[in-house]
């Protein structure tokens, strides 16, 4: 690995790593706006444009070499589909043109760090995956986020159950400059893994692996909890950038990629780390 030199903070894997889900496969989902793995040949994207409402899907190469932008011409472009590259065909949408994160921005895609991003309004844009189950326990989850100043509760990927609290939750918390990785059954007492989070663009990692859970911030451990228990509504919803059993609490800034392991990822954390972290700088 290299050193620490890119916006990541995080130790490089150099290009020859190839893609991520070569590197470690085995995922739920996966999510991103560049291509994970050799064998996606999918799109990654699925946008509709403001001028007509005419839909289109795209691949990395297209999202970034000006194919997408000339799609939308001068107008915005919003995502309906947010393609699944695990090859499980766990893909996030949003049948509600209203409630559509945003690409693309009057003709130009929107970028983070020079990089394509997704940018959620903070208001009611979500994304929804039907197959709950790629947050079942144990689980890690790798995200590429931008913070908000908010100190509003604001929800980065979320598999609730009815109550307010029960569920797997990856989160920024109410009323702090905090994110938290809360990982409960809906009965049970939830402890809350916490950090003062960095400014701008962050690679948050979240390990839970009962009894135990984890949450890093560019590579930094924030905290750990030794009190989790399983998760045992097997039906509730999954939701990216929102509380998916109300749709609240939404996501008010911009996501690179979201990648869902259903298994203790401590090992290979690091490597995927750096991938992520190579492709970002």
């Amino acid at each position: 690995m290299s050193p620490m030199d890119n916006r990541l903070l995080v130790a490089r894997q150099s290009a020859a790593a190839g893609g991520l889900l070569d590197l470690v496969p085995g995922a739920a989902a996966a999510y991103s706006l560049r291509k994970l793995s050799s064998t996606h040949t999918d799109p990654v994207v699925t946008v509709r444009r403001s001028s007509d409402d005419d839909e289109g899907s795209f691949t990395a190469t297209e999202v970034r070499d000006g194919t997408l932008s000339a799609f939308c011409g001068v107008g915005d472009g919003f995502v309906k589909q947010w393609w699944d590259q695990s090859g499980n065909a766990n893909h996030a949408s949003q049948t509600t043109p209203t409630r559509q994160p945003q690409i693309v921005s009057g003709g130009a895609v929107i970028l983070e760090e020079g990089k394509p991003a997704i940018e959620f309004d903070g208001t009611d844009d979500s994304l929804s995956v039907s197959a709950s189950a790629i947050l079942d326990l144990p689980a890690t989850v790798f995200a590429v986020i931008t913070h908000s100043p908010s100190s509003s509760e604001r929800y980065v990927l979320a598999r609730q159950s009815g109550s307010s609290n029960g569920g797997v939750v990856l989160r920024q918390q109410n009323g702090t400059d905090q994110m938290s990785f809360l990982t409960i059954d809906a009965a049970s007492p939830y402890p809350v893994v916490t950090f003062v989070k960095r400014t701008g663009q962050d690679l948050i990692v979240a390990i839970a692996e009962p009894p135990n859970s984890s949450i890093y911030s560019s590579s930094v451990l924030g905290g750990t909890s030794a009190a989790i228990s399983g998760f045992t509504n097997a039906t509730h919803p999954v939701a990216i950038g929102a509380r998916p059993e109300t749709g609240e609490s939404n996501w008010d800034s911009k996501m690179q990629e979201i990648i869902v392991y259903p298994s203790d990822q401590t090992a290979n954390r690091e490597l995927i780390e750096g991938n992520i972290a190579w492709s970002y700088s």
